[in-house]
């Protein structure tokens, strides 16, 4: 996999909501993050992301990953990624 923290929780979450284990990675480098006013981080992709993305895999990557890539992980304080899940709301950013 990769060597970032993972819960045993979000490992779990990670295989039954079907998002690929190379998004994550993805995620954590070239995601912004909120903090959820209890400690934690979420991590999640904006528009200027994803064209980073985009210009840093390119077209045919970029278009594999695409559909996964509406996500988000929780990244408690000691960096450990805590859950993740498919972005059905948009992330309130206050």
């Amino acid at each position: 996999m990769f060597d970032l923290p993972m819960t045993h929780h979000a490992t779990r979450r990670l295989q039954q909501r079907g998002i690929p284990e190379d998004v994550l990675p993805l995620l954590m480098r070239y995601g912004a993050h909120e903090y959820d006013k209890r400690g934690a981080r979420v991590v999640y992709l904006t528009h200027k992301s994803r064209q980073r993305l985009r210009r840093m895999l390119g077209a045919e990557t970029y278009g594999r990953l695409e559909p996964a890539l509406d996500v988000y992980a929780v990244v408690d304080t000691d960096g450990a990624v805590v859950t993740v899940g498919h972005r059905t709301h948009r992330i309130n950013r206050n």
